[in-house]
């Protein structure tokens, strides 16, 4: 990554920061920030090489070190999302023809998987990377969350239909949130609904490590603990264009800069 920063401006972004307010056991610490210029329509994530991925002009776009790769199917609509999972296995998904495409490290399409043209044949609004060659799919004509081998083509119910309107799901190898209107549940790789809260307006949504992170007005609401403990970080003082979390890291793209903001549990 190319890291572009000084001591005046780590300084202010510090100070940014000093709000916080925890209602669980630990509190986090936010702490050494640093700042990249990026120019791009969204800002997908950074992987866990440090490598940057970015959307712009309907083409995913990866910026390393050793270069810049880009992967782009203009027939195939606007891109809906991208999975960050595994990044030798890149899931990217085109909504307008429900269509999922499976990249590699340097973005060469590895496998394409068409579920409205070849069997089962379903209409899906969203498809994220899961475990051993699966994936997360929400299932619009069923209205639920299922999972699908897209080696074998064998598909697996994980939940009962949901009549609310569905908004987005983030997900890991294991474990799925799936956010409607109404509500955030949280379902197993064998389809055991966890837990289920209420959705309260959130947005910008980013999962790491079975750690969902929303957006909630001004403030980001990081959930732990199956969505049983949550802790507010006010950061009234940057606009939020698009969040993503990874392990320790935190990184908000503002529209011109991505802030990389540590985070750190420290018992009370």
């Amino acid at each position: 990554m190319y890291l572009v920063f000084s001591m005046k401006a780590l300084i202010l972004i510090f100070f940014y920061f000093v709000g916080f307010v925890g209602n669980a056991q630990d509190k986090t610490v936010l702490s050494v920030m640093e700042k990249t210029p990026l120019s791009a329509e969204t800002f997908i994530g950074i992987d866990s090489y440090g490598d940057i991925y970015y959307l712009k002009n309907r083409t995913l776009f990866k910026q390393s070190k050793t270069g810049t790769f880009n992967f782009k199917d203009f027939q195939l609509g606007k891109i809906g999302n991208v999975d960050l999972l595994n990044p030798l296995s890149i899931t990217v998904y085109y909504p307008d023809y429900s269509i999922a495409v499976i990249l590699d490290n340097k973005l060469n399409e590895i496998q394409r998987i068409s579920f409205a043209l070849e069997p089962p044949f379903m209409n899906v609004v969203w498809a994220s990377t899961a475990n051993d060659s699966h994936l997360w799919i929400f299932n619009t004509d069923k209205q639920q969350l299922e999972l699908f081998n897209y080696r074998t083509g064998l598909l697996q119910e994980l939940s009962r239909p949901i009549s609310e309107t569905y908004i987005s799901q983030k997900s890991n190898f294991n474990f799925c949130y799936v956010i409607t209107e109404d509500k955030v549940r949280l379902y197993n790789i064998y389809g055991s609904l966890l837990r289920s809260i209420p959705n309260e307006r959130y947005t910008n949504f980013t999962e790491d490590n079975n750690r969902l992170l929303v957006k909630k007005d001004t403030s980001l609401i990081l959930f732990t603990d199956t969505l049983k403990e949550s802790q507010t970080i006010n950061i009234s003082e940057i606009a939020i264009k698009d969040l993503y979390l990874r392990e320790d890291f935190l990184y908000i793209y503002d529209g011109e800069f991505i802030y990389q903001i540590t985070l750190t549990n420290q018992k009370k």
